[in-house]
Order: C-alpha cells, then structure tokens, then sequence
C-alpha cells in the first residue's frame, strides 16, 4: 500500500497589513452620475488608494522560476506611501 504525500497547505500571509489604514477614512469626491467629475478624470485619493489596494493579491498565486519550475507564493510584502496606501508589494521566492 502506497503512503501519499499530504502536502502543507500554508495561508496566504500579507506582512506590513493593517486593520484600517489612514486613506480609508478619506472621503470619495467623486459625483457618481458625471464621469467628467469622477475618478481617474477628477483626481479623488479615495479612489485611487482604492485602486491600489485591489491590485494587491488575497490569495495564493503560482509564477515561474529561473528554472522554469512553479513556485507557489504564499506571502507578499506590501510598501506603503504617506496615506498608508499600496504603492507596491513583493515576494521572495
């Protein structure tokens, strides 16, 4: 009888997270029903900073190294800009 292998299952881990950064209390200046008045024509730092979050992965992701090989990604590091907003994110492999 063959023993399988039961692969860890790591969570996805987020370092530099925080509950609730400073560009979530910026309140949006976008007018919903004008497109000229709305984000990205009308600059709204809410809108933007939300943009940037939603770019950052929630889960899991595969990418390939030198070798050609897949490598699973299960943590990312996030930089952060003055309002505490995403203004990038990496990972080592």
């Amino acid at each position: 009888m063959e023993l399988k292998k039961k692969k860890k299952i790591q969570e996805f881990q987020i370092i530099n997270s925080m509950k609730k950064a400073l560009w979530e209390s910026i309140p949006c200046k976008c007018q919903k029903d004008d497109v000229m008045k709305s984000h990205p024509i009308q600059n709204c730092e809410a809108c933007r900073c939300r943009i940037c979050w939603n770019s950052v992965p929630q889960k899991s992701f595969i990418v390939k190294d030198e070798k050609g090989k897949d490598k699973t990604i299960n943590k990312i590091k996030l930089v952060r800009g003055k309002h505490e907003d995403i203004i990038g994110w990496s990972f080592n492999e």
